[in-house]
């Protein structure tokens, strides 16, 4: 096993100086509804980094795209007290570079997505791929909890029902799904996936998203069956197959994603690494992504932003 050096981090692609994208972690579950662990994933997702070549399955070589990771940043006071801090961080990084989010439980892209608010000029686009709709007013007495994340970023003027779409949802609690339907927010379950193809979900999200400069893309690993990611908090059986979200991602490369983030990898709950090397790959499709557009002279990060 390659030893995790600066180096060996994300195939070797991580360096120092500006970067294309520049990957954080949040280690913290202190908003978890269940089942804690998810405070170790970027460690775990990291060193699984170390294993893998820059190469994607399709004999893409991701040279050329410059990586930086710049290590952990902490919640050491919980949300909403360390919301702003964190926000004021990301708002130094959306202007300059793709940030991408380790999680950590889903609450921690709150202040990811308070700082995209802030910046940017125009409506924001914003895909989630996720078991559940996150989006419940407050989930055992608290408004940050892990199922409300997507309802905090619906408070904010720049994000909004009509520019979300949620894909591989199938986990409801009432008052979220009360929201969804009376916002007519779009989800996209796994049944309808396979009945439809990735193809064609994949255009509907191309249509929806038409127009936007900016687009935010938000990776919870539970939205995979718990055959593929049995490490997560709480696994919802009849998910998502990694080769559909890696299909997915590779047919949106016509979007301007400005960011994204993946969270709830909890490597306590799977000793075998399967969910954290599920998460590396998933990531390193994101990676193709970014690189894709900036060899065709596209925006990978938020430009034009304002303070």
């Amino acid at each position: 096993m390659r030893k995790a050096t600066g180096r060996t981090l994300w195939g070797g692609l991580n360096q120092a100086g500006p970067a294309d994208v520049t990957v954080v972690g949040i280690p913290y579950d202190g908003a978890v509804c269940y089942r804690r662990g998810a405070a170790r994933g970027p460690a775990a997702i990291r060193r699984a980094s170390t294993q893998v070549p820059a190469v994607l399955e399709t004999g893409e070589v991701l040279t050329g795209l410059a990586v930086r990771d710049l290590g952990d940043r902490r919640i050491a006071n919980g949300l909403p007290r360390d919301l702003k801090k964190l926000s004021a961080f990301y708002q130094t990084l959306f202007p300059e570079t793709f940030p991408l989010t380790l999680g950590g439980d889903h609450s921690v892209v709150i202040p990811v997505m308070h700082a995209l608010n802030a910046l940017a000029r125009g409506p924001v686009g914003l895909l989630v791929i996720d078991a559940h709709t996150d989006l419940s007013d407050t989930f055992q007495g608290s408004a940050y909890s892990n199922g409300c994340p997507l309802r905090r970023a619906m408070e904010l003027p720049r994000f909004g029902p009509n520019r979300t779409v949620l894909v591989g949802v199938r986990c409801f609690e009432e008052p979220a799904l009360r929201y969804l339907q009376e916002h007519k927010l779009r989800a996209i379950g796994p049944e309808e996936l396979e009945s439809r193809g990735v193809g064609a979900v994949a255009d509907e999200v191309l249509d929806r998203f038409a127009g936007l400069s900016q687009v935010y893309l938000s990776i919870d690993i539970d939205a995979l069956d718990p055959a593929y990611a049995p490490g997560t908090g709480i696994p919802d059986a009849g998910g998502l197959s990694p080769r559909q979200v890696i299909t997915l991602i590779r047919r949106l490369d016509a979007l301007p994603f400005v960011g994204a983030d993946l969270v709830e990898v909890a490597p306590p709950l799977d000793p075998s690494e399967i969910t954290s090397f599920a998460a590396l790959k998933i990531i390193m499709e994101v990676f193709g992504l970014v690189l894709r557009r900036k060899r065709q002279g596209l925006s990978t990060h938020l430009t034009g932003a304002g303070r």
